[in-house]
């Protein structure tokens, strides 16, 4: 066998037999290498004969940025997705809507048997008993104990409830957290007046439990606030960095990597089968389309005119290895037009729209069929409340008696009965001189504010801008941002406002915030009524589901009879996925807990999924074709110049 000394000395033989001649050929060679190596330095290289590993990376489309990396602060629905795959709940939801276990692995009300509820004469539901894991670590390595969720819990309720509103109504019934050892917790109930009362949620607690030696050091207010919360550290499936802060404040993407230490191995056999997931936002949803066709991103939320068009795209490219499903979301997500019952509104707002009569009118000039067939493409139902049909028996919808059809001569008779008379054009109606509402004279002309990103809230306030000059309303809409949006509405300073509403398992949340108790919090249209109240404190109180039910359903009939909110549609989440890149995405109409919108923490379709073809795995081949290219090139080009010496050569000869 030759040595590799022994080629080396015949090499070097080789070069002093024929200097010029092999002289050329390595410098020939020389550049040929010299390019190849910087063509292959970016491309994986092979180490003691395998292949470097390749991150595994699941990108999800978003078109909304999220507003905040504080749980504590931010709003919108992307938001609450990111704060699901970073914190943890004491429970979540699997893939049928039902609780199931998280950073508790099991519950119970105590029973009225029990020596401290005897004690303390508490009825029976107002105190539930949470059994934690003993598994879980923050993602800096700190071990989760009872005491993470007793400060948590304590954190958000007593004098701190109105500070810290984000996670209202849970907060507002709770009493206190009691540990009971390193890993049981018990948490007491109360009704809004601060007795003992039974909680007929307690199963479904859906707000995050943070790290208390790191939010022990800030203060409630700052918390609630002002808190940026640049690196967020949580317990779930995925984890910040130090390029968090940048990313967000970017705008553009936001890269998470996978929890090595999670908790759901331990406990539950389950684990994420992927490196990194990167949330990746587009300004313009065309663009998310086309990434989602070639396979820029893995899985994306289509608003509806895309959704359409990726449809007939698909049908051109049936061979295409995508999936998609489009139903009505597990999030109950609603959109509606607000109209704010503040009265101190503010001097540059309209108070006409105070009068029942007004929205009444408004609610029969607004075409919701139009608006699902041409708006969201048929991709929608038809609203009447906050509830959708995805929380099943207690969905309510209006019988014939009470439904709000689409009827302009029937909105024109209305403002008519209320005095509001024509200007002599006929183009507009104004304050008749009785009007209890405003000055006599005061035109029907009203601002409707809209998110500039989402364009089916655009595209209503145009057409209803249209629609309702047959009834004599002047629309005039206003595209503003997010935070411009969230300040004018949360603060009470607006006449009409397009928004959407999304919930959690239990539609507690959804009734809450329609309640006078939301004020000053979850309120967007400030909306009161004694009699919505005393229903829904029932309803949020009564342990026995008939009775609660029947509550739940008359807080929807007042709701949709006093047309503070017009709902109109309820859309259809529309999602499309790449089935090259991963598997295991299951089916969501079968299955609606598997949607990327599942936001309760720990989502079952993460830990389902798994690898296929990396989109990054594709640039070998280029490269190797490039450095082809580029070997040709550069042996052209040598020849060339070999060629034209020899040429001199001869003529100096």
């Amino acid at each position: 066998m030759m040595m590799l000394k022994d080629y080396r000395e015949e090499e070097r033989a080789a070069d002093t037999k024929s200097c010029r001649g092999h002289g050329r050929w390595t410098l020939s060679s020389a550049c040929i290498l010299v390019v190849a190596t910087l063509l292959l330095s970016s491309a994986p290289m092979a180490v003691d004969g395998q292949d470097e590993e390749v991150k595994t990376v699941l990108r999800v489309g978003m078109i909304e940025p999220i507003d905040s990396l504080n749980p504590f602060i931010g709003v919108n629905n992307n938001a609450y997705v990111f704060y699901g795959l970073v914190y943890d709940c004491l429970m979540t939801v699997d893939e049928d809507m039902n609780a199931a276990p998280n950073l508790a692995t099991s519950w119970y009300i105590v029973p009225e048997d029990d020596p401290k509820m005897v004690l303390s004469g508490e009825p029976f539901g107002s105190v539930w008993q949470y059994n934690l894991t003993q598994n879980a670590r923050w993602h800096d390595g700190e071990r989760f104990t009872a005491e993470d969720v007793v400060f948590t819990v304590d954190y958000q309720t007593g004098p701190n409830y109105d500070t810290m509103w984000a996670y209202q109504p849970y907060t507002r019934f709770i009493a206190g957290a009691e540990m009971i050892d390193e890993y049981t917790v018990r948490v007491h109930y109360q009704d809004f007046v601060g007795d003992p009362a039974p909680c007929p949620w307690g199963d479904l607690m859906t707000f995050w439990i943070v790290p208390e030696h790191i939010w022990g050091e800030i203060s409630p207010s700052d918390a609630g606030f002002s808190e940026p919360n640049y690196w967020p550290v949580g317990t779930g499936p995925f984890m910040c960095s130090s390029e968090t802060e940048d990313e967000y404040l970017a705008g553009d993407v936001i890269t998470l990597t996978r929890n090595p230490e999670s908790h759901w191995e331990a406990e539950y056999g389950k684990d994420i089968g992927f490196d990194e997931l990167k949330l990746k936002f587009y300004i313009e949803p065309a663009a998310m389309l086309a990434d989602i066709q070639r396979g820029d991103v893995d899985i994306a939320e289509l608003n509806s005119p895309n959704y359409r068009n990726f449809l007939n795209w698909l049908e051109d490219n049936p061979d295409e290895p995508v999936g998609h499903d489009a139903g009505l979301t597990p999030t109950g997500y609603s959109i509606e037009l607000a109209i704010c019952m503040n009265a101190d509104s503010g001097a540059t707002t309209n108070t006409l729209r105070l009068d029942p009569a007004v929205r009444r009118a408004m609610a029969h000039a607004t075409n919701k069929t139009f608006l699902r067939d041409y708006v969201y493409q048929g991709f929608a139902e038809i609203g009447h409340t906050i509830i959708t049909p995805i929380y099943g028996e207690v969905y309510w919808e209006p019988g014939p008696s009470e439904l709000i059809e689409y009827d302009i001569d029937r909105a024109n008779q209305i403002l008519d009965d209320a005095g509001y008379l024509w200007n002599s054009q006929h183009t507009q109606r104004l304050a008749g001189p009785d009007n209890e509402y405003g000055l006599p004279g005061t035109p029907l002309t009203f601002e409707i504010i809209a998110e500039a990103e989402i364009i089916e809230d655009r595209d209503t306030s145009l057409f209803l801008a249209g629609e309702w000059t047959k009834i004599g309303i002047a629309l005039n809409p206003i595209f503003v941002n997010t935070a411009v949006w969230n300040t004018r509405v949360y603060g009470g300073a607006y006449d009409l406002a397009m928004t959407y509403w999304s919930g959690d398992p239990d539609p507690n949340y959804l009734l809450f915030v329609q309640s006078s108790m939301a004020l000053e919090g979850w309120s967007e249209n400030w909306y009161s009524s004694p009699e919505y109240d005393a229903n829904y404190m029932a309803s949020a109180l009564e342990i026995n589901p008939g009775l609660r039910r029947e509550y739940m359903l008359e807080c929807q009939r007042i709701m949709y009879n006093d047309s503070a909110f017009i709902v109109t549609v309820y859309p259809y989440g529309c999602y499309a996925w790449r089935t090259d890149s991963f598997s295991g995405w299951g089916n969501w109409s079968e299955h609606p807990g598997r949607s990327i919108t599942h936001f309760w923490g720990a989502n079952p379709l993460f830990f389902d999924l798994e690898p296929g073809v990396q989109k990054e795995r594709t640039i070998l081949p280029f490269i190797i074709a490039l450095v082809g290219i580029a070997v040709v090139a550069v042996v052209a080009f040598i020849l060339m110049r070999l060629r034209g010496r020899k040429e001199e050569e001869v003529k100096l000869a």
